[in-house]
């Protein structure tokens, strides 16, 4: 089954090198709505002759059209053979993850070959946040997302509706919170309906105290200062926080989860909680007062009592809340889930605690890291196996140029004393949206997420050919007509500024790694060397994503298949080279991307020379390290 190259692969399969012919798929026997429109929905995803058709039975003992949940039964059986497919599952849920696994078979092969899975996911949280507070996705951009989820066999999506910069809901209580661009409970209420007829469930945040310009400009009277806060569209720090200890927010943000409760019906609400900065806490005297009658000794302590209050407030509106990992800081409510994003260790704390958890950690697709990176994290992998993988970023050639940086995420590390009750609930990839936007989702988010939803799901080591597979399940998204990833990126680079002729070099280019982009030189600098970081970025919410940087994979496709024919060697690398070397050569390229293509020169040049013989490795070696550092 491996050659097939799904993603996610399945846990157990056996094909033979008998075929059935593919086609549309025909339901024989009593089915449901709900099936029927999953049957539906997979028939529109597949290639290949429309007038052939494809006999399925199934047999699903509960068919009924009850909201996706936690700890939903989501295993199934598919068997093809002469007579036709058949798939059996205790749950819908089950089925219509056999419809999909089926769609990628049918249209990688062409055909349907003969034999049988025995399926289930290994974590029943495989999620995806997303940052609309920052940059505004719209409904239709979230309606493409859910079908991609689909065929990924991912089940939540988690939306991040506000920070600093937008507030995306709104609210009927209190309709100056909500931001030009936001959603209306109508959006909502389809996005949660589309998410569940494929098992998806629909998880929203509201991110408190902190991060919370966007609430203080509407609300200055929720703060510590009651003073006016202007908007704001930089990116980084802000010390804009909420006064816990006041009654009106309290109010409101009681009345806010209510509002919320009526549109998402999943038990669970995210209420956010990282990065706090207590400054405007600490001068208030008001608060000085609170926490002295009650004995909180430092603004930890007053966040704790604040996420106390929380957990109260959603369990009267029956949601249980999930948190960042700061919320180990000073304790958290018992029945708190916890989403650990600060390094390995993050996830044995809360675990220790008690805590459920939703692992982050390693799953940032924000940072342009490789699929392979990404991968190689197992939510519920030893903690030793963890940080092996986080120290050997520090001496992978890919991220040289941010060493330092990723040298200094070791100060999150807080070994967990034991283990405890706490359970990993499965992980979550975080897209945040600083540097992504909706034209470049199919660029920056499925350019990776198949393979990472195939570690939620599969929970096995990667096969051999990562690359083949790479491709292989961008391939499943664009034969189903959902997302073509290679083509998007293109498309955008054309548009960009760079020429079609020019492409196959541009290609061949990456983003730099981690926040080396996001932070700018300064900043950068600063944090690799241990230093306080300028508050100023580069970027903002009316920066412009339209640079050919903002187009390139974040993984280079063409660098990965250069790779392997690097490997391989002889007159064909040359030929490849020589090539590759004459469209730099020829073509008049954008300013900024003159420097990185003059690097690009000088290794094509370098393979040639040790090629031919003309370079020694050690040398050529030097080259290639120089040439790969950032420039434009």
């Amino acid at each position: 089954m491996n050659e097939l190259l799904l993603a996610p692969r399945p846990q157990r399969a056996q094909f033979s090198a008998e075929q059935a012919q593919a086609g549309l798929l025909h339901v024989e026997g009593p089915t449901s709505t709900p099936l029927s429109s999953a049957v539906s929905r997979a028939n529109g995803w597949l290639q290949g002759p429309r007038e052939a058709t494809v006999p399925v039975r199934f047999e699903v003992d509960d068919q009924g059209e009850a909201p996706p949940a936690l700890y939903d039964d989501e295993s199934y059986r598919l068997t093809v053979s002469n007579d036709g497919v058949r798939i059996s599952a205790p749950r819908l849920a089950g089925a219509r993850h056999a419809l999909a696994t089926l769609v990628q078979i049918s249209n990688h092969c062409g055909h349907l070959p003969l034999g049988h899975i025995e399926d289930a996911p290994s974590f029943p949280w495989r999620g995806l946040m997303l940052d609309p507070a920052r940059r505004f996705l719209s409904l239709d951009a979230l309606l493409v997302i859910l079908d991609a989820m689909a065929l990924c066999k991912l089940n939540v999506l988690h939306l991040h509706l506000t920070d600093d910069q937008g507030f995306r809901f709104q609210s009927r209580a209190y309709p100056k919170l909500a931001s030009a661009e936001s959603y209306s409970r109508g959006e909502l209420r389809t996005l949660v309906t589309v998410a569940a007829e494929r098992g998806i469930r629909v998880i929203p945040e509201l991110d408190v105290p902190g991060h919370a310009t966007s609430w203080l400009s509407a609300h200055p009277e929720w703060g510590p200062r009651r003073s006016p806060v202007p908007p704001s569209s930089r990116f980084g720090p802000h010390e804009a926080v909420l006064n816990p200890i006041d009654p009106a927010f309290q109010d409101a943000i009681d009345t806010l989860i209510g509002e919320l409760a009526d549109v998402f019906p999943d038990p669970f609400i995210h209420l956010g909680g990282d990065e706090v900065n207590p400054a405007w806490w600490n001068e208030s005297s008001e608060i000085a007062a609170y926490m002295a009658h009650h004995d909180l000794g430092s603004p930890v302590a007053l966040q704790a009592r604040f996420r106390a209050f929380l957990a109260a407030t959603a369990t009267r509106h029956g949601k249980r809340i999930i948190g960042w990992d700061e919320a180990l800081d000073g304790g958290a409510p018992a029945t708190m889930v916890v989403q650990s994003w600060r390094g390995a260790t993050a996830r044995g704390r809360a675990l220790a605690a008690g805590h459920d958890c939703v692992v982050s950690s390693g799953y940032y697709l924000d940072l342009f890291y490789p699929a392979d990176v990404h991968h190689a994290y197992g939510p519920d992998a030893p903690e030793e196996e963890l940080l092996v993988l986080e120290d050997a970023l520090l001496v992978d050639p890919r991220f040289n140029h941010v060493a330092a940086g990723l040298k200094w995420t070791q100060g999150w590390r807080q070994p967990a004393p034991s283990p405890g009750a706490g359970k990993v609930l499965g992980g979550e990839a975080c897209l945040w949206s600083e540097l992504v936007n909706e034209e470049l989702l199919p660029v920056r988010l499925w350019s990776r997420m198949p393979l990472v939803a195939d570690r939620f799901w599969s929970n096995q080591p990667a096969p051999d050919d990562f690359g083949g597979w790479l491709e292989a399940s961008l391939n499943h998204l664009a034969a189903a007509g959902i997302v073509d990833v290679p083509h998007a990126s293109r498309t955008l680079l054309r548009r960009f500024g760079v020429k079609e002729r020019q492409l196959p070099v541009v290609a061949l280019l990456e983003p730099i790694k981690w926040y080396g982009r996001l932070l700018g030189q300064a900043a950068l600098e600063a944090r690799m060397g241990g230093q306080e970081m300028p508050q100023s970025r580069p970027y903002g919410t009316d920066t412009p994503l339209d640079r050919p940087v903002d187009a390139l994979l974040p993984e280079s496709l063409a660098a990965r298949r250069f790779g392997e024919r690097l490997a391989e060697g002889g007159a064909p690398l040359i030929d490849e080279c020589t090539r590759l070397l004459d469209i730099c050569a020829a073509e008049d390229f954008m300013a900024e991307l003159t420097p990185p293509i003059a690097n690009l020169r000088l290794i094509l040049q370098t393979v040639v020379d040790v090629a031919t013989g003309r370079l020694g490795q050690a040398e050529a070696r030097q080259r290639i390290a120089k040439a790969s550092e950032p420039s434009g």
